[in-house]
């Protein structure tokens, strides 16, 4: 099986090109907009709350050569026809987006049997329908040769006892994006699944979880750049798994 590490140029190779970060004021998505930034592309960065985009904003504001664009908006919405004409009217449409939202549920660890009603419901609504709408909202937007790039976690693919619906939502996102992908089947827009281990970030940094072996959302942010780009080795391959640094990248799932 081939690997390779994620790319970590910094030729701004996304010159005059859009892309869409949803997620963006987040832990992984400030990382990944810095670094799609770096590489020259404008980005429309979405989020709910004007307060976390204008700190995002501050963070990234010695980033370039691109430019960064923050825009409020609630890509899961019910109304994706609404949230779509909000955005091409606003933006026009995107060369590429990156999706990485997601909930990881109440702090602490829950038995799969001792979770309720309520928390079952919050995290299908957080982690699963906001997927759902977010791609039925975004990608009809994309060009014809544009690229969705997506996020979920490894823990679609193993057992994650205490946090059992954050694997049971993620292997349902992966297989969402799977039957995508195989709906499109080369007509025009390229779908991509990254499936990631553990990433640093600022926060995550913050509360004392750090490691050098993990890839960051900059490394995130490059190797979705090279996607959206159409550039590089992985341009072919819809599946994707990015796990720690050493690793690089499989497109099978590692033993």
């Amino acid at each position: 099986m081939e690997t390779a590490e994620p790319a970590e140029t910094a030729e701004a190779f996304l010159e005059g090109r859009t892309v869409l970060v949803v997620g963006a004021s987040g832990g992984i998505g400030e990382g990944i907009t810095r670094a799609l930034l770096e590489l020259g592309a404008t980005v429309v960065a979405a989020g709910r709350s004007e307060a976390r985009l204008n700190a995002l904003a501050e963070y990234v504001a010695d980033a370039g050569p691109g430019v960064l664009q923050p825009y409020v908006v609630d890509v899961s919405d019910p109304d994706s026809t609404a949230v779509r004409h909000r955005l091409v009217e606003d933006h026009g449409r995107f060369d590429g987006a990156v999706l990485t939202i997601g909930n990881w549920g109440p702090p602490g660890r829950t038995g799969l049997l001792e979770v309720s009603d309520a928390v079952w419901d919050a995290m299908i609504a957080d982690n699963l329908t906001s997927h759902f709408r977010a791609l039925r909202a975004v990608t009809p937007l994309l060009v014809r040769d544009g690229a969705l790039v997506h996020l979920t976690g490894f823990s679609a693919e193993i057992p994650y006892p205490g946090a059992a619906l954050v694997g049971a939502t993620n292997a349902a996102k992966k297989s969402l994006l799977s039957s995508l992908t195989a709906e499109l089947d080369g007509k025009g827009r390229r779908i991509y699944e990254l499936v990631i281990g553990p990433i640093r970030t600022r926060p995550r940094a913050a509360a004392g979880a750090d490691s050098e072996a993990w890839l960051s959302g900059a490394d995130l942010g490059r190797h979705a750049g090279e996607l959206i780009a159409d550039r590089g080795p992985w341009a072919a391959e819809p599946l994707q798994y990015l796990l720690d640094r050493a690793s690089g990248v499989f497109t099978m799932l590692p033993h």
